[in-house]
C-alpha cells in the first residue's frame, strides 16, 4: 500500500519577508495520530531539508494542544526551532499553543504579524574535556590561537539538544579561515554526545547596552543589530551546515548571559528580560536572523526562561509517496 504526504515547504528563520534566505523546513499535518516512525524517516529523507516536522492537533482535547516530532534525513531528533517557527507560522495569530514533543512541553505563541516564540528548556551547561580541545580544533582546521577560550570556554549547552559551542576570535576567521571536515566533526560529536557545533563571534557591531526607561523608546533599533554571526555544523544528523538553527540560538543566548556578555536589557520587576540577534547562513547566501530572549532572576541571578523568535514563510509543497506494508 501507497501513502502519500502532503509536505508543506517553507523557509524559516529568514531575515528579510519576501527574500531568499533561512533555513529549509518541510511540514506534515497528520489527522490521526503519528505514522510509523520508518514512513516519517521515509518522508524526512525523500524531503532532504535538515529537519521535517509532523504536526498532530488533538481536537478533541484542546485546540491549542499540539503534538510535534522532527525528523532529519538520518534520524529523529527531541526538538527543532526553525522547524517549530515554520509549522506554527501559518497558524492563528495572537494565540499560545502547548507543544508536546518526545522529550518536553513548550509554550509557543503568534502574532498578528504571524511571528512566532518558541520556549525552550532551562539550559544545562557541561564543559568538554580538556582532552578534547586538540580533536575539536583540528575538525575545524584551526589553531588555539584561533579562539578565545580563556574569556569563554568552549561549552556544551543545551536548552533542548545539546551543541558544543566555541567562539572564534574574528569575523575573518569564522567565514574565512575555518575549514570543517564533517566527519572529523560527526566523531567528535558523537564522542561529546551533542548534535553538532555551533561557531560563533562576537566580532561584530556592539549591540545595545543597557537602557534607562526614557531612552527605550529611542533605542528600539538596538535590537536590529547583530549580537553574533554563526554557523553550525551537524554532520552526525546528516547536516554539514545549517542556514538558521533555532535551538543552538536559544542556548547561546543563554550562555552569553551566563558569561554576562553586554547585550540589550529590558527591566521587568526584578526580572531582567535579555534580547540578543544573532546572523547565521551568510557564507551560505541565505541569510538568517533569530532572536533569543532570556530572562534572568534579578533576586538569585538565575536563568527562569529561554526563547527563541522569528519569521517563516511557505515556498511551495512537495507529495511524497511512502510505500507501507
Amino acid at each position: 500500500m501507497t501513502t502519500t504526504f502532503h509536505v508543506n515547504l517553507f523557509d524559516s528563520l529568514l531575515e528579510t519577508r519576501g527574500a531568499p534566505g533561512g533555513n529549509k523546513a518541510g511540514v506534515v499535518h497528520v489527522t490521526d495520530g503519528f505514522p510509523p516512525d520508518d514512513v516519517m524517516q521515509a518522508v524526512a529523507k525523500e524531503v532532504g531539508y535538515s529537519e521535517t516536522a509532523f504536526v498532530w492537533r488533538q481536537y478533541l482535547h484542546d485546540d491549542n494542544c499540539i503534538h510535534v516530532r522532527f525528523f532529519t534525513p538520518e534520524g529523529e531528533v527531541d526538538l527543532c526551532g526553525h522547524a517549530t517557527i515554520a509549522a506554527f507560522s501559518n497558524m492563528s495569530p495572537n494565540t499560545t499553543y502547548l507543544m508536546h514533543t518526545t522529550k518536553s512541553t513548550l509554550c509557543v505563541s503568534t502574532d498578528a504579524a504571524s511571528r512566532v516564540t518558541m520556549d525552550q528548556d532551562l539550559p544545562v551547561f557541561h564543559a568538554p574535556s580538556v582532552d578534547s580541545t586538540a580533536s575539536i580544533l583540528a575538525s575545524l582546521g584551526l589553531h588555539a590561537d584561533d579562539i578565545d577560550t580563556q574569556h569563554h570556554p568552549m561549552m556544551v549547552v543545551s536548552t533542548g539538544l545539546p551543541d558544543l559551542f566555541v567562539r572564534v576570535r574574528t569575523r575573518t576567521i569564522l567565514m574565512d579561515k575555518l575549514r570543517p571536515n564533517m566527519e572529523s566533526i560527526a566523531a567528535v560529536s558523537k564522542t561529546l554526545g551533542t548534535i553538532g557545533y555551533h561557531v560563533y563571534t562576537l566580532d561584530v557591531d556592539p549591540i545595545g547596552t543597557r537602557l534607562n526607561e526614557v531612552d527605550r523608546r529611542s533605542h528600539r533599533d538596538s535590537l536590529d543589530r547583530i549580537t553574533a554571526e554563526c554557523r553550525n555544523f551537524a554532520p552526525l544528523y546528516g547536516i554539514d551546515e545549517e542556514a538558521a538553527t533555532g535551538t543552538s540560538s536559544g542556548a547561546l543566548g543563554a550562555f552569553l548571559c551566563h558569561m554576562n556578555i553586554p547585550h540589550y536589557e529590558e527591566a521587568h520587576g526584578n526580572m531582567g528580560r535579555h534580547r540578543m540577534v544573532f546572523s547565521q547562513g551568510r557564507g551560505m547566501g541565505l541569510p538568517s536572523r533569530i532572536e533569543a530572549i532570556v530572562t534572568v532572576d534579578g533576586d538569585t541571578s538565575r536563568i527562569s526562561r529561554v526563547s527563541i523568535a522569528g519569521i517563516a514563510e511557505s515556498c511551495g509543497m512537495q507529495m511524497v509517496s511512502v510505500l507501507r506494508p
